[in-house]
């Protein structure tokens, strides 16, 4: 298990960057979310559960996919060390999820349910903002992701990528990243060969 200490500090960190909380509001605020330490490959929340958990990942990778009629798996979000991760249209609405939460590496997470959010809601009032701003975070990268779906071509959506996200690419297997990027692992692997020869 990561250090304790460590990783409400590291919370606090993001938290505060978002909406600076007082010692007194902090020391509420961190009860709500409890350690948890997670295998790679671990099912957060399936396809059809109603989320009930939002997890702060404090080292590790998960992702967010979606299960077509033939069984492929379409990569929709990819989250690392810093963010908050969930199945959010579930756990919002409470409704069951159509994506799935899988963890790509062995995780070090902080865990807030449903339950603790609404808690949190009326004893720190600033965990409203605190949810927006994580929210607008998520819905302004599932826009530019939709974007460049439709304006880049794939080389472009690779080259984006490698640019803002540049140490997850030897953390992300080729196959889930070409399905991120909409792409085929072959095209991948083909520009990504063109590349390192330009």
């Amino acid at each position: 298990m990561a250090n304790e200490p460590e990783m409400y500090a590291q919370l606090r960190v993001i938290v505060d960057k978002l909406v600076p909380l007082s010692d007194e509001e902090w020391a509420i605020f961190q009860t709500f979310f409890i350690q948890k330490k997670v295998d790679a490959k671990t099912m957060l929340t399936r396809e059809g559960q109603v989320a009930d958990e939002i997890y702060f990942i404090h080292t590790g990778l998960a992702r967010l996919y979606y299960t077509t009629e033939n069984d492929d798996q379409i990569t929709a979000f990819i989250f690392s060390e810093n963010l908050f991760a969930s199945c959010l249209e579930s756990f919002v609405q409470q409704i069951p999820s159509t994506q799935n939460l899988e963890t790509l590496e062995p995780c070090s997470l902080l865990v807030l349910t449903r339950d603790g959010l609404e808690r949190l809601y009326n004893l720190v009032p600033k965990t409203n903002i605190i949810m927006r701003k994580v929210m607008e975070q998520r819905f302004i990268s599932a826009q530019r992701l939709l974007s460049s779906y439709i304006l880049s071509s794939p080389q472009e959506r690779y080259e984006l990528f490698a640019q803002h996200y540049p140490n997850l690419l030897q953390r992300v297997p080729q196959y889930i990243l070409a399905s991120f990027l909409g792409i085929t692992p072959v095209s991948l692997s083909r520009i990504r060969k063109r590349i390192s020869r330009s």
